[in-house]
């Protein structure tokens, strides 16, 4: 980072100097049970502001909190909270709030620009507050007040600070050139409110690459037009529908259902001219016009998932969950798998606690700045959330707008009317404040305003000024006693969450969450829309109609991130998230339905098996899939005596195809076959979509998703448009897709070689293994040699644990690293009899805390080893 940050390196010498001054300080470790009259740590020395609660902490500095009273455990909450992630909870709040700047500097500009554009006012937060529950109201009035009297006590002499203050905010004192440690503002209930707002959008929202398509289809055009084609714009619109097709009804399903017995969908031409009139009803834009505002949004976005990586703060989401009926299990209870995928980062953006308190009993994950247990379980029932990934968010193309006018005005139901315009002040560390403009239609924020083309874009989200009921629901899920008052907790959620459900009374259930808005008839979703008022919502799915699944009879219930149902099937996702044939979660489903005595351990071993899955396109899912017909293919070369396939020029072609027909799918660690495969996958798609893997490729595929020469920008690779579905799709023509019941294009994908193009890019994948360059797919060498067996799939260890916060310069852990490969940042699993019991990890560690003097606290990285280990700790009693 620039600005204050840059410097403090050189501050951190002086930092040494001043602690040597106040006689050093102690790292902050706390076992035991402590009482809340005495403070959190007797050597914390000063006490809350009343007493009322106790913190115990596990082995693993996990606290369990007992309150006298509800209020006095959310207290208590705060108090932990704040000891365990006190920095971390002021780079939150700044992060979703849009102050990042004021203390680093103008490298966090963009980060508060975009903040202050896509949520709300300090106004806007107050009212969104007054409007919750007063239960939900008092927990975060007592939460806020346990943060700020930890931080109060923190803070009452020089002593203090050195015990109790983390170093990171001496660092940013002396950056910020104060007399003595940053200190931050008191906690506001309003700050959680806003921490809720991000949440619930990050990991409960979906939609908004219309943009992006559009820009896809206009490429396939002019790629069309340079290659001669006679009808480049129906022909651009059949593969534009292909490879974002609007459902695939044998795509895997949470909820148990059998795809449609019939293929369904319209003609081919009558698709493609559906999609064109569709495009041409939108209001004229340029491509450059185009090209700015889709690399605005993708840079909006970029902006939130780098600044809270760096940060340690929440950014985004993905999960996998799994909830077990009693009949399938060892013990006859039921059980529950939870898994959220949020990132890894030292610290978590997740925490553990556990609370008591009468009429209230519950534990598991919280996210720092958040009082509530998102997923865990209470004296009754466990319940974990994936986000659904659906779509709640539209782009809309606001036209004729008229700039000369104070506020701009723009068409809408024939009438001009005025955007709302916000001024903003973003105050920047060491130069003078910022002052911006927020626009807002009728539709949303304004992305991007474009003068020259007198258009705006402007992004609609169905939760808007609505997220709080997202905060609601999950506020109560800790004092739901049974299915009925869970699912009443479900009503309330508005954003996009999947929920799993297991009780006492051996139920299970998964709900589909949020507001799914319904597009007007003739509309296309895949593209903007227009905000001249004709193409607005009509409505929302309502709750009852949302996709649901009590008790199945199959006596399970998965999802990771899974399409929901064969009726709520519309997503704009990327990569192999994309949903169809193949997905990643059919392997969770084979593992559940292989065993009727599923036990927690079971489930443990599903996440070993789910969780070294390969690399970020996930791959290994389409290995039963493609390796028949590169099997296939290559026996039909060999009896051809094709040259390709020649034992002379491809010695090592047979044991490949060897290794792949005696794999099993499944086991990635130490396999050549899943080398091999991943490597295969990624060569296959360069050379089908992208103009080959290398110049001169034999032979190539006859669309080209990334001709770089047009200047559109490039849309090919596995994790863009030119999806492992797609491919399978091209090979295997699936049936029963929408919107043309098949593939929309009969041109031939394959150019009439689809066997050599299979084999050709098996022999790719082995010159890349046999060499040293680096793999597709991962940042890892080849092996260097032609021996497959010494071909053993290991995962790049991607995870630096001593990587901490931007604040901690100076500071040298010794966390060690891991590889992620598919892993979740927090897992649990819950055994539902009468008594709760369960396991989990969550790493690094408990605590972010490091010392004045520059020690972290004893469970910094203490579950490091366990994450490594595929091991887990036992979870406190309920």
């Amino acid at each position: 980072m620039s600005g204050a940050v840059g410097r403090l390196v050189a501050w951190h010498g002086f930092l040494k100097v001043r602690l040597a001054a106040v006689g050093g300080a102690v790292a902050l470790a706390v076992t035991g049970v402590v009482p809340g009259v005495l403070g959190v740590a007797a050597a914390a020395g000063t006490a809350p502001a009343a007493p009322g609660f106790t913190i115990a902490r596990s082995p693993f500095g996990v606290p369990t909190i007992t309150g006298t009273s509800q209020a006095r455990m959310w207290f208590g909450v705060g108090w932990a909270q704040a000891q365990d992630r006190m920095v971390q909870l002021e780079l939150t709040r700044r992060a979703v709030e849009g102050t990042l700047s004021a203390i680093f500097g103008p490298s966090e500009l963009s980060q508060d620009e975009t903040v202050r554009t896509f949520f709300y006012t300090p106004a806007e937060l107050t009212a969104q507050l007054q409007a919750l529950p007063a239960a939900t109201r008092t927990a975060l009035t007592e939460f806020s007040d346990g943060i700020n009297a930890y931080e109060a006590s923190a803070y009452t002499s020089a002593g203090s600070e050195a015990q109790k203050v983390p170093y990171e905010f001496f660092v940013l004192g002396q950056a910020l050139g104060l007399s003595g440690p940053y200190q931050p503002a008191p906690w506001q209930p309003e700050d959680t409110v806003a921490v809720g707002n991000f949440l619930a959008r990050q990991f409960g929202g979906g939609g908004g690459s219309e943009l992006t398509n559009l820009q896809f289809l206009q490429y396939l055009e002019n790629e069309l037009i340079k290659n001669g084609s006679k009808h480049p714009f129906t022909t651009g619109a059949a593969i534009f529908n292909d490879s974002r097709w609007i459902n695939d009804p044998t795509a895997p399903t949470t909820v148990p259902q059998a795809p449609p017995a019939a293929p369904s969908g319209m003609s081919a031409a009558r698709a493609d001219a559906a999609l064109l009139h569709a495009a041409a009803s939108l209001p004229a834009i340029s491509h450059a016009a185009l090209a700015r505002a889709a690399a605005k949004l993708a840079g909006d976005r970029a902006t939130i998932l780098k600044t809270g990586a760096a940060m340690r703060v929440l950014s985004h989401g993905g999960s996998n969950a799994i909830a077990v009926a009693p009949w399938r299990s060892a013990d006859h209870h039921a059980l529950l798998w939870g898994a959220p995928q949020e990132g890894f980062g030292t610290p978590s953006v997740d925490g553990e606690e556990y609370l008591h308190a009468p009429g209230y009993d519950a534990g598991g994950m919280y996210i720092t700045g958040e009082p509530f247990i998102l997923i865990g379980r209470n004296a009754n029932l466990a319940w974990t959330t994936t986000s659904e990934e659906l779509v709640d968010q539209r782009i809309y193309i606001e036209h004729n707008v008229n700039f000369a006018a104070s506020p701009p005005t723009y068409e809408f139901n024939g009438q001009q009317v005025p955007m709302q315009a916000i001024p903003e002040t973003v105050d920047v560390a060491g130069q003078p404040p910022v002052n911006l403009t927020v626009l807002r239609t009728i539709d949303g924020p304004v992305v991007l305003a474009d003068p020259a083309d007198r258009i705006a874009i402007s992004v609609r989200f169905a939760s808007w000024d609505q997220e709080t009921g997202t905060l609601a629901g999950f506020s109560q899920l800790g004092a739901d006693a049974n299915l009925s008052q869970f699912r009443h907790s479900m009503s309330l959620i508005t954003t996009l969450h999947n929920f799993l459900y297991a009780d006492q009374q051996g139920n299970i259930a998964y709900f589909g969450d949020g507001l799914v808005p319904i597009e007007p008839a003739g509309v296309d979703p895949r593209l903007p829309a227009a905000g001249d008022g004709t193409q607005q919502w009509t409505g929302f799915v309502p709750f009852a109609q949302m996709p649901h699944s009590i008790n199945p009879s199959q006596g399970f219930l998965d999802n990771w991130n899974t399409k929901p149902s064969q009726q709520a099937f519309y997503q704009q996702n990327s990569g192999d998230e994309y949903w169809g044939t193949i997905f990643r979660s059919q392997l969770i489903s084979q593992l559940a339905k292989a065993s009727t005595s599923i036990s927690v351990k079971y489930l443990e071993g599903i996440e070993h098996a789910i969780g070294t899955i390969d690399n970020g396109d996930n791959t290994r899912p389409a290995a039963r899939y493609f390796i028949p017909y590169l099997v296939h293919a290559y026996y039909a070369l060999v009896k051809a005596g094709d040259p390709i396939v020649s034992p002379a020029t491809h010695p090592d072609l047979a044991p490949a195809i060897s290794a792949l027909k005696h794999w099993n799918g499944v086991t990635t660690l130490g396999s050549p076959a899943m080398s091999i495969f991943m490597n295969f996958l990624e060569a296959y798609e360069h050379n089908v979509f992208e103009g080959g893997l290398n110049p001169g490729e034999p032979f190539t595929g006859k669309v080209n998703f990334s001709d770089a020469s047009l200047g559109l920008g490039t849309y090919g690779g596995l994790g863009g448009m030119a999806t492992y579905n797609l491919l399978y799709h091209t090979l295997h023509k699936t049936q029963g897709m929408v919107p043309c019941g098949t593939l929309c294009y009969q041109g031939g994908y394959l150019a009439g070689h689809s066997n050599k193009l299979l084999v050709e890019s098996l022999n790719d994948a082995i010159t890349i293994l046999s060499g040293t360059g680096t793999q597709l797919g991962q940042n890892v060498p080849g092996f260097g040699t032609t021996d497959i067996s010494k071909w053993g799939y290991q995962p790049a260890q991607d995870q630096n644990w001593d990587s901490l916060d931007p604040l901690a310069v100076g500071i040298t852990t010794h966390c060690g690293t891991s590889a992620t490969q598919n892993r979740s940042t927090f897992m649990m699993a819950v055994d539902v009899g009468p008594t709760l019991t369960g396991q989990d990890e969550l790493p690094p560690g408990q605590s972010a805390f490091i010392s004045a003097a520059g020690t972290p606290s004893p469970h910094f990285c203490d579950q490091v080893g366990l994450f490594n280990d595929f091991k887990y700790k036992d979870m406190p009693p309920t």
